[in-house]
C-alpha cells in the first residue's frame, strides 16, 4: 500500500522557520510500500520551501570547512555517507535555522563554481552555483576519542582573509555520545566562540535544547538519523523526491530540527534556488 505524501504542520514559536516543521503522523516515509510515494506537485513543494531566516544585523558570515572525525566507531555502519560529511551537514543545518549566524555554503558551492568555470555541464536537476556573499570566518571541528570511551570536540574559527585562528576551544564528550548530540555540541561551541569574539547578536532561540550548554543527548532515534543521512545522500545527487521523502520521514521524530532545515533547503533548491543563496 502506498501512503499519501506528508503534510507540513506549524511548529509553535518557530518563526520564521515554521513552514518546514514537523510532518504529520501517518505520512509516507522511505519505502512506504511496494511503490514509491507519489511525487509532490509544485504547490506542495512551495509549502515546504520555508525561506531562510533573515540574519540579524551584525550576524557573521560563517562557513563550515570540515568536521574531522578521528574515529567513526559510533557511526551507523550502513550509513550512505561518511561520518565527516554527515556531521558537517548536521552542524550546517543546525546553523541554517538561526538568525544570529549567517551560514555561507562552501563545500558544494565551491565545487559548483569550479565546474562552471571549467565549462562542465551541470548534472540533471543540479542547482546553479549562484552568487555567494563570501564568508568572514570559517569553522573547523574535530571529534577525537580519548581513554575510557570519552572523546573530545575541538572547534577553531579561522579568519578567511588572513588564515589566522582567531578562537579555539575544546570540550569533553561522554562515553556513548551520539552524532546529533555531538553536532549540537559543535553548534554550541561555534556560538560560544563567536560570543567571545563579540560577533554574536542577541537572539532568543525559540527551541530549547537546539544548542545546549555542554553535551546533551538529542533523543533523536537511530532510525530518524538514518533517514536524515539517506536524505543527504539523495540531495548530494540532486534526487529531490528521494531527499524529500527521507527528510520528511526523519522530521517525524519530534525535535529533529536539522531534518526540518534540510527539508526546507531541499525544497528551495528544487524550486530554482542556488547553492549560494539557499
Amino acid at each position: 500500500m502506498t501512503r499519501r505524501p506528508c503534510s507540513v504542520l506549524g511548529f509553535g514559536g518557530f518563526a520564521p522557520f515554521a513552514a518546514a516543521a514537523l510532518v504529520s503522523a501517518g505520512c509516507a516515509g522511505p519505502s512506504a510500500g511496494p511503490g514509491a510515494p507519489p511525487p509532490l506537485g509544485e504547490a506542495e513543494w512551495r509549502e515546504l520551501a520555508a525561506p531562510r531566516p533573515a540574519p540579524l544585523p551584525g550576524a557573521v558570515r560563517l562557513s563550515i570547512a570540515d568536521f574531522d572525525v578521528l574515529s567513526d566507531a559510533g557511526w551507523p555502519p550502513a550509513a550512505p555517507v561518511t561520518a565527516r560529511l554527515g556531521l558537517t551537514e548536521l552542524v550546517a543545518t543546525g546553523l541554517l535555522r538561526r538568525s544570529d549566524v549567517r551560514l555561507v555554503e562552501r563545500r558544494r558551492f565551491s565545487a559548483a563554481v569550479e565546474a562552471e568555470r571549467a565549462g562542465r555541464p551541470r548534472s540533471i536537476a543540479a542547482p546553479a552555483a549562484g552568487v555567494s556573499p563570501g564568508a568572514e570566518l570559517t569553522a573547523t571541528l574535530a571529534w577525537a576519542p580519548l581513554a575510557a570511551g570519552a572523546s573530545s570536540l575541538e572547534v577553531r574559527l579561522i579568519d578567511v582573509g588572513t588564515g589566522r585562528v582567531v578562537r579555539s576551544g575544546r570540550s569533553l564528550l561522554p562515553d556513548g555520545a551520539e552524532p546529533v548530540g555531538v553536532a549540537r555540541a559543535g553548534v554550541r561551541a561555534i556560538l560560544s566562540a563567536l560570543g567571545a569574539l563579540g560577533r554574536l547578536p542577541a537572539w532568543q532561540d525559540p527551541v530549547a535544547g537546539s544548542a545546549p550548554e555542554g553535551y546533551s543527548a538529542s533523543g533523536v532515534p537511530q532510525a530518524a538519523l538514518n533517514d536524515f543521512l539517506g536524505g543527504l545522500a539523495a540531495e548530494e545527487a540532486w534526487r529531490w523526491e528521494a531527499a524529500r521523502v527521507a527528510y520528511q520521514s526523519a522530521a517525524r521524530s519530534r525535535g529533529f530540527l536539522e531534518a526540518e532545515a534540510a527539508l526546507a533547503r531541499t525544497a528551495r533548491l528544487r524550486l530554482g534556488g542556488t547553492l549560494g543563496e539557499s
